[in-house]
C-alpha cells in the first residue's frame, strides 16, 4: 500500500513558530539571537518566504521549548506529540486572547471531572 506523500506547508509552519514564539513572550529579535539568525531571516521563515534548515528548525524548537513535531504537525503521518490532535488544531487557529481562555477553560472543565470523579 502507498501512502501519500506530504508536502511542507512553509506558510503554516511559520504560523506556528510565530504562534510558539509570542506565547513563549519572545520577539522575533529574542528568537533571531537565540538561534544565531538575522532577525529578517526569522521574519522570513513566518511569513513562510524561507525554510528553514533542518538544523535551524530544530533550534528553534529548542529556543521555543516545543516539540519540532508540533512545528511539523500538518506535514507529519504519525506523531508522538500532541500537535495532531483535534485540540491543538483548534488552538493553532485561535489568537492569543482566544487561546488563552479555552486553555482556561480547560483547565476549569479538567478540575471538574476530577471533582465530580470523571
Amino acid at each position: 500500500m502507498e501512502t501519500e506523500k506530504k508536502e511542507i506547508d512553509f506558510l503554516k509552519m511559520g504560523v506556528r513558530i510565530k504562534a510558539f514564539r509570542a506565547d513563549k513572550g519572545f520577539s522575533q529579535e529574542d528568537l533571531a539571537s537565540a538561534v544565531d539568525v538575522d532577525i529578517h531571516h526569522i521574519a522570513s521563515i513566518e511569513n513562510g518566504r524561507r525554510n528553514p534548515s533542518l538544523k535551524l528548525l530544530i533550534k528553534i524548537a529548542n529556543a521555543l521549548r516545543v516539540s519540532a513535531d508540533d512545528i511539523l504537525s500538518d506535514s507529519l503521518d504519525y506523531s508522538k506529540s500532541t500537535a495532531g490532535t483535534e485540540v491543538h488544531s483548534i488552538l493553532m487557529d485561535c489568537n492569543q486572547d482566544e487561546m488563552k481562555m479555552l486553555i482556561k477553560t480547560l483547565h476549569f472543565m479538567k478540575a471538574l471531572f476530577s471533582e465530580f470523579g470523571v
